[in-house]
């Protein structure tokens, strides 16, 4: 199917994805992740009435749980950008170029600094100490220091790699220019960063993530590419990996 790009007058078409398109990507994700990630896991012999317990799955089957995310993540946003658009790379800005590099120490203070520095009032506000917010951390450090090798590769890759590629195409790639199309820049990066940290479903890191978003979505913004926020979401990853598999 050919995709008209220009009007006879040589004019560029503009994209006809949106809002409707983002919505859909993240029901898709969220659905996908929901139910194959229960069939793997039942498959596995987890859950279910006489399955063994959910705490005990093994790091494997914790990196299979992201891919089906990818459906709505990664699916949507080609589908949307190559029927109703000019495709990824003119649409989403899916490029990296050799001096966006400089994402990654962006990424790395994110991590380091700006979510410390977030976290802290909301753990003052609600009364809560730092050993539950690094909770789920520390249970994820627990299941690599009992599983194989193999399992903490996989994981590795599926979160240092996997993830802030299929997270960036679709939060600051279509979710982020599909608001800015309809209320502009400002709304389109704090909408597209508060959804990003709700859609981790983690109360106490909602705040920090959704900081995060600012940030790979300012560098998104910035640049017109997805090259930096890519880079800077791997490095942010890549910082609590190493804490949790070698660090912890």
């Amino acid at each position: 199917m050919d995709r008209a790009t220009a009007t006879p007058t040589g004019r560029a078409v503009e994209p006809r994805w949106g809002i409707p398109d983002a919505a859909i990507g993240w029901l898709v994700a969220v659905s996908a992740a929901s139910l194959i990630g229960s069939i793997i896991l039942l498959a596995a012999g987890y859950g279910g009435e006489d399955g063994k317990p959910i705490d005990d799955i093994p790091m494997t089957l914790v990196a299979a749980q992201y891919p089906p995310l990818w459906l709505g993540f990664v699916g949507v946003p080609v589908w949307a950008a190559w029927l109703k658009g000019r495709g990824v790379v003119e649409d989403f800005g899916l490029r990296i170029r050799s001096w966006d590099l400089w994402g990654l120490p962006a990424g790395i203070a994110a991590q380091l600094v700006l979510v410390p520095l977030v976290s802290f009032p909301v753990l003052w506000l609600s009364g809560t100490d730092t050993d539950e917010l690094s909770r789920p951390a520390r249970e994820l450090a627990d299941k690599a220091q009992a599983g194989s090798t193999v399992g903490v590769v996989l994981f590795a890759l599926v979160v240092i790699v996997g993830a802030p590629i299929a997270e960036e195409l679709f939060f600051r790639g279509l979710l982020l220019r599909a608001v800015e199309k309809r209320w502009g820049t400002a709304i389109g990066l704090i909408g597209s960063s508060v959804i990003f940290g709700i859609t981790h479903f983690q109360a106490l890191q909602f705040p920090a993530l959704t900081a995060a978003g600012l940030v790979f979505g300012g560098l998104a913004v910035r640049t017109g590419r997805l090259g930096p926020a890519i880079l800077a979401h791997m490095a942010f990853n890549a910082v609590t990996v190493v804490n949790l598999l070698w660090l912890t």
